[in-house]
């Protein structure tokens, strides 16, 4: 793995191979700069519920849930890493087509947690969706050399 810098650097490139974003359809990034990242989605049929054919609200928290971590590796050290601990949305208003506008921030860091909101808006601007996350942040271990003792 390289540095958090460089993950986020390959996804604005399209280059991102974590499994899970391919798998999930989730965006790569458009671009980010310390403390925010952003992302464009263009709204997919497959994603739609079949009754009311709007966009599923699990998959918007997805999108909202990625968007949030990629913020907080902008301001991870090298030797860090978060998992979250607390994920909430708010949905506003149905989707069923178009590019939803996707804008992370950390709001807050601390030594052990930050605070992350995202804000996802269609093509118009008009509010979709709120989330908002606390990370725990903790640092890497180091590995350690075994000694085989013969």
């Amino acid at each position: 793995m390289g540095t958090w810098s460089d993950i986020l650097d390959a996804s604005v490139a399209g280059a991102d191979d974590a499994r899970h974003l391919t798998a999930l359809r989730l965006p790569t990034l458009s671009g980010w700069e310390r403390g925010r990242a952003w992302a464009r989605w263009p709204v997919e049929g497959d994603f739609l519920t079949p009754v009311v054919a709007s966009l599923f609200g699990g998959y918007i928290a997805a999108l909202a849930d990625h968007l949030l971590a990629c913020a907080v590796f902008t301001i991870l050290a090298d030797d860090e890493s978060f998992a979250t601990s607390e994920l909430h949305v708010h949905f506003f208003r149905p989707v069923r087509e178009g590019i939803l506008e996707i804008e992370a921030r950390v709001v807050m860091r601390s030594k052990r947690s930050a605070y992350c909101d995202v804000t996802i808006v269609d093509g118009v601007g008009d509010l979709i969706a709120q989330a908002g996350a606390t990370q725990a942040i903790r640092r890497l271990k180091r590995s350690r050399k075994t000694t085989i003792r013969s």
